[in-house]
């Protein structure tokens, strides 16, 4: 994905954020006094996520070449945070908008034939649009570490025997980072929720790692087969 591609999905996704927000303000009335408490203190945590967000997304758009990188990975932990904050108040938003409408149904004239399973199922469809963004995020990882090493391969196989001798070693180290990092990818995809703050953090250290040593391979081919010319 490009720089253009990714700030578009970075943009439609603050809009689908906000849009969240806005449902969950929306139904806040119709929690009963003692769940209010709670429930606002969760909205409170997901608005402070959602700045952040935003925030984040600034800086993405006024990023230099240098830092786009570094910049993007940020996007991408801010919106792994959000999702953390709306799987919290997840469970209680489910029961809140049963609540809402078994309350609906008291005054309602009954005109359609919506039931709670019907309120369960929508809430549920709603709380799964931040987890098919995050799997898409790190679909998208995984097709830039993909592109990323495609290229180097690329460049390596066009160095003469020589400097192929050379640099086969390090050659087989990124192949090593690149295992390293999608094995990790693996391991938070499958994990329970209290396990994948700490695996997050892994899997942004190994991709960063992963980034610079690329970067450092190819300049180094590039000043060797300059020198040999």
């Amino acid at each position: 994905m490009n720089k253009e591609e990714f700030k578009a999905k970075a943009s439609q996704t603050i809009d689908e954020v906000s849009a969240k927000i806005n449902e969950l303000k929306a139904k806040k009335e119709s929690v009963q006094d003692d769940a209010k408490s709670k429930y606002e203190e969760s909205l409170k945590d997901l608005e402070s996520k959602k700045a952040d967000l935003e925030a984040k997304y600034a800086e993405l758009e006024n990023a230099s070449e240098e830092k786009w990188d570094e910049e993007k990975n940020a996007f991408s932990s801010a919106s792994d945070s959000f999702k953390e904050g709306w799987n919290k108040i997840k469970s209680l938003f489910s029961i809140v908008i049963v609540l809402f409408f078994l309350a609906s149904c008291g005054t309602s004239n009954k005109e359609n034939d919506t039931t709670v399973e019907d309120v369960k199922e929508e809430a549920s469809e709603e709380m799964d649009v931040s987890e098919d963004y995050a799997a898409e995020q790190w679909d998208k990882i995984n097709a830039e570490i993909d592109e990323k090493m495609q290229k180097v391969s690329n460049e390596y196989s066009e160095l003469n025997d020589e400097l192929k001798v050379k640099f086969k070693n390090k050659k087989a180290e990124l192949d090593k980072q690149k295992e390293q990092l999608l094995g990790k990818i693996k391991e938070l995809n499958q994990a329970a929720d209290e396990k994948k703050d700490s695996l997050k953090q892994e899997v942004n250290q190994l991709k960063t790692a992963l980034d610079e040593s690329l970067t450092t391979f190819q300049k180094e081919m590039a000043d060797e087969s300059n020198a040999k010319k």
